[in-house]
């Protein structure tokens, strides 16, 4: 953590409630809750002057507290963790926010700061991250979500689809769900109807293309296991024993 005269900080969206898997943030992996995971890889970060949970339940919270972790707490619903954020800053001292979904327990603070010193050197509306496609099946299935990029490295278009059409898994990218935006452009991007390409893929991200923003895409290659299901769990739990 540190003080900068442009102040990023990283926000973790937690809700409870989860179609596929309730209350997956609480589940144990390695000895800890799947949050506390994904807070202490923020908190790695050397570019972030903070991180904070957002949340409206109760037992996340608690559960936060009870490992030393800051809790932005309000009992609000939203339709997504960025309006949750968008919400939270609004009167906050702060210049480019981090949205960390809550189940990312890979997630580091290193690959963080990539992302902020992207928004820092570049100065775009909105950042996030991709790698390549690790297998096969990833291309088929609707919950990878891949991204095809200019030669600038700008997103121009996100879909659950297989893009590019016929793609080896050697080109193809797998979007990674962090996102990094200004302060000016979250409230903004909050403020933006849906348009019928978000509608259809079901992709918040989508709503910025087509209101003409340039996202810029950071490739990483570090490994990341978002935890939607049971199964995801345990892949989770045997990449930390191995790592």
């Amino acid at each position: 953590m540190k003080e900068d005269k442009e102040k990023a900080f990283i926000f973790i969206p937690a809700r409870y409630e989860s179609k596929r898997f309730e209350g997956k943030l609480l589940a144990p992996l390695c000895g800890k809750p799947v949050i506390e995971w994904v807070y202490k890889g923020a908190m790695e970060s050397r570019l972030a002057s903070g991180v904070y949970v957002v949340t409206d339940s109760e037992r996340i919270k608690e559960a936060v507290e009870k490992f030393g972790g800051a809790v932005l707490f309000k009992k609000k619903h939203y339709e997504c963790g960025t309006d949750r954020i968008a919400d939270a800053v609004k009167d906050m001292d702060v210049d480019i926010v981090i949205n960390l979904q809550g189940d990312e327990p890979l997630a580091k603070g290193e690959v963080l700061d990539q992302l902020i010193m992207v928004m820092k050197k570049e100065k775009p509306k909105m950042a996030t991250l991709a790698r390549k496609i690790e297998y096969d099946e990833e291309l088929h299935n609707p919950n990878v979500v891949k991204v095809v990029c200019d030669k600038k490295g700008f997103a121009l278009y996100f879909s659950r689809a297989f893009i590019p059409f016929n793609a080896s898994d050697s080109i193809a990218l797998k979007h990674i769900g962090i996102y990094a935006f200004t302060k000016d452009s979250i409230l903004k991007f909050t403020s933006l109807p849906q348009g019928d390409l978000e509608k259809v893929e079901k992709l918040e991200q989508l709503r910025a293309l087509e209101a003409g923003w340039k996202v810029k895409v950071v490739l990483t290659d570090k490994v990341f296991v978002g935890v939607d299901t049971p199964e995801d769990l345990k892949r989770a739990e045997e990449f930390m024993k191995k790592s």
